[in-house]
């Protein structure tokens, strides 16, 4: 009697996804729980250091989902994928030369238009990806919580009034006080470390689900 095909192989959005996939998922996750970590332990709140930590988390980024693009056979949503690894490449590179000395273009609200422009485009892109890739029957679960996150990202951060000043202050006497710069910096570092939390889940779930894959398709091979 044939034993019942379990779900993993039943599945098809696991059997044509390469074992590389969940490495490409941790490798993304290295470089925003870094970015996440630098800002949270950084006195530093400026646009010029907001601008070097973005710049350098989204060119690293960029690059690595670019070899995700090509790197999937018949993946559904390619160009999206290459577009929004050229978005993330290019802002990336333009961050990082905003952070560079010998100007004064690395302004607050500088540095809040370039995360919310970002962030809403490449948002929308994955989010437009998902439905392609369940009307295909691929494996869309990252791209879904990646475009989401993003977008969202995307709007709170335009909503950041580039003129804001306020000084702490209260019954204890806080000194200080909250600029633009310090509550964008602040989402950016908020937003690198969910989505890193959530890509290194992502990554172990995607690596068990192939592992059991690989172990069924064996399995149904030695049946045959």
């Amino acid at each position: 009697m044939t034993e019942p095909r379990t779900d993993t192989v039943a599945d098809p959005r696991f059997r044509h996804l390469p074992d590389s996939l969940w490495k490409s998922l941790l490798l993304r996750a290295i470089p925003v729980l870094i970015g996440a970590m630098v800002i949270t332990f950084s006195p530093d709140h400026s646009p010029r250091f907001g601008f070097t930590v973005f710049g350098a988390v989204l060119l690293w980024t960029g690059v690595i989902v670019g070899f995700e693009s090509v790197g999937i056979p018949n993946h559904p949503v390619r160009p999206l994928v290459f577009a929004r690894s050229i978005l993330t490449a290019v802002t990336g590179g333009f961050s990082l030369f905003m952070a560079t000395g010998g100007h004064d273009w690395a302004t607050a609200q500088a540095f809040i238009l370039t995360v919310s422009i970002w962030a809403i485009i490449t948002g929308l892109i994955e989010l437009a990806g998902v439905p392609i890739c369940r009307r295909k029957r691929f494996y869309a679960s990252e791209i879904l919580l990646s475009g989401a996150l993003t977008l969202l990202l995307g709007v709170i951060v335009a909503f950041v009034p580039p003129d804001l000043d306020a000084e702490y202050g209260g019954l204890e006497q806080i000194e200080g006080s909250l600029t633009a710069s310090v509550q964008a910096v602040g989402f950016v570092g908020a937003y690198f470390a969910v989505l890193g939390v959530l890509l290194v889940i992502e990554a172990i779930s995607l690596r068990n689900a192939l592992s059991r894959r690989d172990r069924e398709l064996a399995q149904e091979e030695n049946r045959k």
